[in-house]
Parts: structure tokens; C-alpha cells; sequence
């Protein structure tokens, strides 16, 4: 039998608007359980980018401690979401001869040809994130999803590429360390988000993720199971919040509350006798407004955010591969009348999605807020691999002289002498 044995893991997921740190348990069988959460407001991201390293890392520490102490726990290293404009990805192949006598693929040889497909030219000032294996092909047979073990004179691999900016990236590890604690992994955002929200059919379908942040939406197209392709749009939930504030003449955190409790993105759902009370900059009694004029500033800039979504996947040619249509999640999916919307503008079907329920106080987590700090704790249990070894119980061993002589002393002392 194998000893009992668990691990904690946990994640931070660093937005526009707020840092959300996540802790679980990992039992032996690879399972998540979350045991604690945290979240505080975060002022230090712009766009997925650090502007400010020291109000990143109290934001940083806060909700740590927050989490940390629901969780009755310490985590020390952490997965990170990154995202940003500066997210760029590319599918790269890779191709290797099979060197062994016996022509069996190994698991070095795996490892050999994943390195081949990362041998790619980027500019100094980039780095790869990521290098996912979406299909491997074994002397013209494609669609191999693990090679080891089998035979071969030939593999190849079509691998999804995933790079940042080295100092934007950097800045986010500072930020992490800075506030005492450690980086396990940089992880795409999407790709976390992946893991929490969408269902392994649509993946397999082939399905597109639109993951509206504070500052950027996240976009991931996945196809036969595996990514595709992944890129950032510029624009998230603040940019809404600030067109409030501008077109109504509001303070952003009046703003805010207007788009989160009377804003819709779709003006066909407002009567015109719906009224709205305003407070506007310099005076202290609040206005009368129709709704209308919210939505009418509202439904514009999320029609724009859609139809960049539709030219981004008709560009990468991903438009066609995509038949379970497109699953929207992050704080940004709340808004009413984003679903209605979002199939306007693309054409296609669409999902709220939220996260799936996970052990512990993770079956509460489902608002799409939350969606990419568990998909960060998903992310990390699928890393964990066991590494304790069965116990043997003890027994009478012949392999040394005294093992021998023990059992020959039970032996007499059983048959009487």
C-alpha cells in the first residue's frame, strides 16, 4: 500500500482589479481540495502589465494572508498567471530520427524532440512560456498523443508556442518574490482558465475561450483536445467602467456600481420608464438618469470587444475550428446581456462559463471571478505526480549472512531446540 500523502499547492491570479490567491490540498491521488482564499484589490496592473512593483506586492501579501488564514495554513511557492498584450504564440514543429537498436521510443526521446520544437528565433528581449505538445506523429501515423513505448524510425511533434515579454515577466516574478514568497510556474491565464471552465468535449469539438478580465480579454481556441492558438485583446472590464465615467460625468467607483448593478450590454432590454439614480461629480444629492443612457454607453464598447474577438479567430485562421462555438468567463461575463450580445456580434453559440466545483470550499467558488485562480490550482495538481514508494512490510530477508542466521535461530527455537 501506498503511505498517505498530501501536498499543498496554490496560485495567485494577478488582475487589473484585484490579486486572488487560492490555496488547496493535493491528495495522493492527485485531487485537489481548497482549503483557503484570499482576494484584495489591486492597483498595480495595468493590462496585464506590473505599473507599480510596491502596491503589486502588498496586494500580493494581503491576499495571501488572507487565504493563508482560512486555509489554517503557510504556502510558500505559488503558480502565477501572467497575461498581457505582450502575449504572442506560434505553432512550431519538431522532427528526430529514432537512434535506439530496437527502434522503441523512450521517454528521453520525447523530452529530445520537445526540445527540438522550442529551437525557434525569437528577438532577445522575448521568451517562451510555454511549450505544449498537441500531436505527435510516428513514421507518417499522426494523431499519437503519448509516443513512449511505442516503435518507430521517425517523430514528430506540432507543439503550441507560448512567449511574453522577458521584463514584463520578470516584473511579475519580482513581484511574487518581492513579497516573500516563490514562482512554481508562470502559467497563461487562458490555459488555467481552460482547465476550470471548459468541458472536455467542447475541447475536443474544438471550442474558443473568451476570458474578459479587468484590464484584457484572454482568448484560447482549442482543437482536438489540445490548444491551438492564444492571444490577448487589449481591452477588459475597466475600459467599460471608464466609459461610464466619462459619458455619465462619474467618479469610477460610481461608474463601477452603476455597470455592476444597473449596466446591461444589450439596450433591447431596457424599457424606456426604467430610472436609474446617478451621483455625479461636484454634487452631493443623486440625479434621476434613465437606464437607457447606461446601456446605450454599455452595449458599444462590449459589441467592439466581440467583433475584435471574431477578426482575431478569422485572422488566425481558427474561425472554422470552432463548432461548440465560444465559452465566455471572468468577472467581465456578468454583465447583463453579455451572452445576447456576444452571439450578436459573432454569430456563433455562446456559454457563460463558470468554474467547475472543486473539493472543500471550492464547491462555493463558481462565480466566473473566480474561474482562473482555480483553473491555477487545477493547473498545479496536474503537475503532481506521487513520488513516495510502497511500503514493504519487513520481512525475513536471505540476502545476508545474518538474515540467515536469524531464521535458522527461529527455526530450532520453533522445533524445540
Amino acid at each position: 500500500m501506498l503511505l498517505a500523502r498530501s501536498e499543498i499547492i496554490a496560485g495567485i491570479d494577478i488582475g487589473t482589479t484585484k490579486v486572488c490567491t487560492l490555496i488547496a490540498e493535493i491528495s495522493e491521488q492527485g485531487k485537489p481540495t481548497i482549503l483557503g482564499v484570499g482576494s484584495h484589490p489591486s492597483k498595480g496592473i495595468r493590462k496585464g502589465v506590473v505599473v507599480d512593483i510596491a502596491s503589486t506586492v502588498l496586494a500580493i501579501q494581503e491576499s495571501v494572508r488572507q487565504a493563508q488564514k482560512q486555509a489554517g495554513c503557510e504556502a510558500s511557492t505559488f503558480y502565477v498567471g501572467v497575461t498581457g498584450e505582450h502575449i504572442a504564440s506560434l505553432n512550431s514543429n519538431g522532427r528526430i530520427p529514432i537512434t535506439n537498436p530496437n527502434r522503441e521510443i523512450t521517454a528521453a526521446d520525447v523530452e529530445k524532440i520537445l526540445e527540438a520544437a522550442r529551437v525557434i528565433v525569437l528577438p532577445p528581449d522575448r521568451q517562451i512560456l510555454h511549450a505544449i505538445p498537441r500531436t505527435y506523429t510516428i513514421d507518417g501515423q499522426e494523431g499519437i498523443r503519448n509516443p513512449a513505448g511505442m516503435s518507430g524510425t521517425r517523430l514528430e511533434v506540432q507543439c503550441h508556442i507560448v512567449t511574453g515579454a522577458t521584463t514584463f515577466l520578470q516584473n511579475v516574478r519580482k513581484c511574487v518574490t518581492n513579497a516573500g514568497y516563490r514562482v512554481q510556474e508562470l502559467v497563461l491565464e487562458p490555459l488555467a482558465t481552460s482547465l476550470s471552465v471548459l468541458l472536455p468535449e467542447e475541447k475536443e469539438l474544438g471550442v474558443c475561450l473568451v476570458d474578459i478580465g479587468g484590464g484584457t480579454t484572454d482568448l484560447a481556441v482549442f482543437v482536438e483536445g489540445d490548444i491551438y492558438y492564444s492571444a490577448v485583446i487589449p481591452i477588459g472590464g475597466t475600459h467599460v467602467t471608464s466609459d461610464v465615467a466619462y459619458g455619465l460625468t462619474v467618479a469610477l467607483e460610481e461608474a463601477e456600481r452603476l455597470k455592476t448593478q444597473s449596466g446591461t450590454a444589450l439596450l433591447e432590454q431596457v424599457s424606456a420608464e426604467e430610472i436609474i439614480l446617478v451621483k455625479q461629480m461636484g454634487r452631493d444629492d443623486m440625479r434621476r438618469l434613465r437606464r437607457m443612457a447606461l446601456a446605450s454607453i454599455i452595449e458599444p464598447r462590449m459589441q467592439e470587444l466581440f467583433e475584435l474577438v471574431k477578426e482575431e479567430l478569422e485572422k488566425a485562421d481558427c474561425w472554422g475550428k470552432i463548432p461548440a462555438g465560444i465559452v465566455v468567463s471572468g468577472g467581465g461575463s456578468q454583465l447583463e446581456g453579455c451572452a445576447e450580445v456576444a452571439e450578436q456580434a459573432t454569430g456563433v453559440a455562446i456559454r457563460i462559463g463558470c468554474p467547475r466545483p472543486v473539493g472543500g470550499i471550492g464547491e462555493t467558488l463558481t462565480h466566473p471571478s473566480y474561474a482562473t485562480g482555480v483553473g491555477l490550482i487545477n493547473y498545479g495538481a496536474q503537475q503532481f505526480k506521487p513520488t513516495d514508494e510502497p511500503v514493504v512490510p519487513p520481512t525475513q530477508s536471505f540476502a545476508s549472512p545474518s538474515g540467515i542466521q536469524k531464521w535458522i535461530a527461529d527455526w530450532l527455537k520453533r522445533i524445540g531446540f
